[in-house]
């Protein structure tokens, strides 16, 4: 499942969604089944998607009601690409990624290259979608056609896109091993599909991931806001994952388990727990970027409010879908208006090879003195014809030239004057 989070103190004393939250139709046929990931079509946001036990469902009322379009296969996670609606895929234990270009009516394998067909998470990129496996990333141009992008003797919990500019950044975390351990790391960074980096610091050793989340890019504030779950915690990076903080006032156990940014706001969060598959979890939102969390269950059933998957839509004030999954069986599907939720700020909009404005202005350099070999001469007048010959043929610098010069026609007089006077002999 594409498990995205928030970090920051939670505070279980209020409620910040007055509004609430109303259940919505029945999967028909799902029974026990599990519902593992939701997801809204950005374009159209009454189109709902939602991975389960027994294949997808899809709404195209705002959840009231559900169809089932393929069957037979869990589904771990589901989502649209971002920036190509409405392209939507799935991905599936044991039967690779599975492909709809018409919002989830119809389905075709899109495995092609896949090194291992358990897809556990996806992240959409302008460059590229990237997905988890239980064997290390994938990586594919339009989620069609995949190659391998290393970690492969990792188990692939979560993936999001880090960055676009100047090279499309994937942060991927692990919540398991094929061989050995996790301690030497859990979380990773890749740039332009090169070979991953261990992001450790500030981080705890020998945890797990359950979830990562990369938010918008606030115009005022340009940078990429990045969270991530562990087993041990919720911490927040602010340079790309180089440096991680840790949360505080999170839930010790159990902690939180998924959680997303809004999709026009990187200061609006949510984020539930599904309280490790027992009676409890909880489901909050943070409107300062992460920083604190309240609690905001309102309309969730009590002592059941497992949250295993969460989708915003791309409306304002948003739509907030989350699933339930109670120990007792009986998932179901729960959205809200969520009207007191703040307006968002103007976001950066990014495009395939734009860069994005810098937080920080342009430092400017020190004078610092420039190679003799290297530094630009300053064009007073047109060089000489001699000059031109020697830097075309030589590329020496001019004062060189001049010096060779010197040394040559002294060398050619006194070898002349010797001739004349020892072999011609004198007039």
């Amino acid at each position: 499942m594409c498990l995205l989070v928030g970090w920051g103190a939670l505070s279980p004393a209020t409620s910040a969604a007055d509004a609430g939250f109303a259940a919505q139709g029945q999967l028909p046929g799902l029974g026990s089944g599990r519902i593992w990931s939701v997801a809204i079509e950005p374009s159209v946001p009454s189109t709902i998607l939602a991975g389960t036990d027994d294949g997808v469902y899809v709404s195209r009322d705002t959840g009231a009601t559900w169809t089932q379009t393929f069957s037979g296969v869990r589904v771990w996670t589901v989502g649209f690409d971002t920036h190509k609606p409405p392209d939507a895929f799935a991905g599936t234990d044991g039967k690779g990624v599975l492909a709809s270009a018409d919002a989830g009516a119809t389905w075709t394998d899109a495995s092609t290259g896949l090194g291992n067909l358990d897809v556990r998470a996806f992240a959409f990129g302008l460059d590229g979608i990237a997905a988890g496996t239980n064997a290390g990333v994938a990586l594919s141009p339009n989620g069609r056609i995949w190659h391998d992008g290393g970690l492969d003797r990792y188990s692939i919990a979560a993936v999001a896109v880090a960055a676009n500019y100047p090279e499309f950044t994937v942060i991927a975390g692990a919540d398991g091993a094929n061989t050995g351990t996790l301690s030497s790391g859990y979380l990773f960074s890749s740039t332009g599909g090169g070979a991953w980096e261990v992001l450790q610091s500030g981080l705890p050793s020998g945890a797990v991931v359950s979830s990562i989340s990369a938010g918008e890019i606030d115009a005022a504030i340009p940078k990429r806001p990045l969270i991530v779950a562990t087993s041990q915690g919720i911490f927040r990076s602010g340079d790309l994952g180089a440096t991680w903080t840790a949360g505080t006032g999170a839930p010790p156990s159990p902690a939180l388990t998924v959680a997303q940014f809004g999709p026009l706001d990187p200061n609006l969060a949510y984020a539930g727990s599904d309280a490790g598959g027992s009676t409890g979890g909880d489901f909050y939102r943070s409107t300062d970027g992460g920083l604190t969390y309240h609690r905001a269950d309102t309309g969730l059933p009590t002592g059941s409010k497992n949250v295993d998957a969460i989708a915003i839509a791309n409306t304002t004030p948003p739509e907030v879908v989350v699933a339930l999954n109670p120990p007792s069986g009986g998932s179901h599907i729960y959205l809200e208006s969520d009207t007191t939720a703040p307006a968002p700020p103007a976001l950066v909009a990014e495009a395939k090879g734009a860069p994005v404005p810098s937080s920080v202005p342009t430092p400017v350099p020190t004078a610092t003195p420039v190679p003799q070999a290297v530094k630009p001469a300053a064009v007073t007048r047109e060089a000489s014809g001699i000059q031109r010959f020697a830097q075309a043929a030589f590329h020496w610098p001019t004062p060189l030239v001049y010096e060779v010069l010197i040394v040559l026609l002294a060398l050619y007089v006194y070898i002349r004057w010797r001739q004349r006077y020892y072999v011609e002999g004198p007039p």
